[in-house]
């Protein structure tokens, strides 16, 4: 007898969200075949014979629309939502002659590949299961005298995660970490960061990945975020603690609905400073501990005071909200699409009882 039952957790919107246009070149002549996708989500579609493109999406979110087509620059629209109907002229990209400077810094690209794959992956079980399908299109650069690593690619880097059953086409913006001294062990970086637009495919989908979803989504970056706007803290959840000592969230967190999305505004009375990797730093606004299910042990610093999250808990100024611990071991492997639903099986609901 099979015992799934699957409950949305999270309700979204009851309207959908419709975004239409249509694509030319120069001469506007229609462009087939270009895709067109939201950041982070599985939402998008490719443009038809006349290049008109319709996508649609349950709720908002605080994403880009991207436009990409071969041998065209691609566009990025910062508010998918400001029109009723989109028209984009693509543009042919320039010809360039990429010159590759070939430093000997003392180091492998076998080396190279594993400290990518640690800082971009992840080291946690799903980090570990992803393979990346086109390894050699990727370029490394390590400066020697301020020991930072740093990769780039031409092309967006492919990514098949089959833990959770998607395929990840990352375009990778920046990509760097940071180093005291020579050497490229990931145990010894002081600071690391991976930026880029992201599109998922879905390939696969099961009891086993449902579980494993549910197992990334809670207790991630953007459960907590949903945690916030929701007031959603318990034992059972996210706990906050300044310092050793627990404390009232709704005091250092306030939330103001604006539109579509949540205006936080994050405060602390704890004013010191901190060290990462042995580096101090002052200029920060509010700096925390977090229990997530009395066990797992993260660290979340705000280097803004306000920022804002969409009904999914996507966050912006994620360059400046760093997480440490549990949180910050969750890399590209232990990503989710912004449009993902957490579900959950029966037997996990007996669980938690």
């Amino acid at each position: 007898m099979n015992k799934i039952l699957i409950l949305i957790l999270f309700p979204l919107f009851v309207f959908s969200q419709n975004i239409k246009g249509k694509i030319t070149d120069a001469n506007q002549q229609p462009i087939e075949g270009a895709s067109v996708y939201l950041d982070g989500t599985t939402i998008g579609t490719v443009s038809d014979a006349d290049g008109l493109f319709e996508i649609t999406s349950k709720s908002k979110f605080n994403t880009l629309l991207i436009v990409k087509f071969m041998g065209y620059e691609d566009i990025y629209v910062s508010n998918p939502y400001e029109k009723s109907f989109f028209t984009f002229v693509l543009v042919p990209k320039q010809n360039e002659i990429e010159t590759v400077l070939v430093v000997k810094d003392g180091f492998t690209r076998k080396q190279k590949l594993q400290l990518f794959r640690e800082q971009f992956l992840g080291v946690t079980k799903y980090g570990k299961a992803c393979k990346i399908l086109n390894e050699d299109a990727i370029d490394f650069n390590y400066d020697l005298e301020t020991f930072t690593f740093t990769a780039s690619c031409p092309e967006p880097i492919k990514v098949e995660n089959p833990l959770l059953g998607y395929v990840i086409d990352f375009d990778l913006q920046d990509f760097y970490v940071k180093f005291n001294f020579k050497t490229i062990k990931s145990i010894n970086a002081i600071q690391s960061l991976f930026l880029g637009t992201v599109k998922y495919t879905e390939t696969k989908i099961d009891e086993k990945i449902i579980k494993n979803r549910n197992d990334v989504y809670f207790g991630s970056a953007v459960d907590f975020f949903k945690g916030i706007i929701d007031n959603s803290w318990s034992e059972k959840k996210f706990i906050l603690y300044e310092g050793r000592f627990p404390v009232l969230a709704n005091d250092y967190f306030k939330v103001l609905k604006k539109d579509d999305l949540y205006e936080v505004t994050v405060t602390s009375t704890n004013k010191v400073s901190f060290s990462i990797g042995g580096i101090k730093k002052t200029n920060f606004y509010a700096d925390f501990n977090l229990l997530y299910r009395k066990k797992r042990q993260s660290r979340v610093i705000f280097k803004t005071e306000t920022f804002f999250v969409d009904s999914s808990g996507n966050n912006s100024h994620k360059d400046q909200i760093v997480f440490g611990g549990d949180i910050g071991q969750q890399k590209a492997g232990n990503t989710l699409p912004l449009d993902f639903e957490p579900e959950i099986l029966e037997k996990e609901v007996e669980k938690d009882k």
